[in-house]
């Protein structure tokens, strides 16, 4: 399956990225978000049997989510695509 992002999630993922890097030295960044893709690769071989988000809108959209650390990552699946929907921080969700 071929994973892909929203411009919303993207930007999501390239601000955290850009947030890992200012933080930590140099390449911080670059080893988080290739131990992101590798999270996601791995989790999401069979994405069809992942249920659907605990988040009521989430939910409501039809999303499903995985977490990856402290972060809920929200898909939806458009055939053999994976689409990221959002990517937000665990404390970020209300419900």
């Amino acid at each position: 399956m071929q994973i892909s992002y929203t411009g919303d999630s993207f930007e999501a993922l390239s601000d955290v990225v850009n947030f890992v890097e200012s933080k930590n030295t140099l390449g911080a960044g670059v080893r988080w978000l290739n131990k992101f893709e590798t999270f996601l690769n791995q989790s999401l071989t069979k994405p069809d049997i992942i249920k659907l988000c605990n988040n009521k809108t989430f939910y409501d959209l039809g999303l499903r989510c995985v977490n990856y650390n402290d972060w809920v990552i929200a898909f939806s699946l458009k055939g053999e695509q994976i689409l990221i929907e959002a990517i937000l921080h665990s404390s970020r969700l209300m419900d």
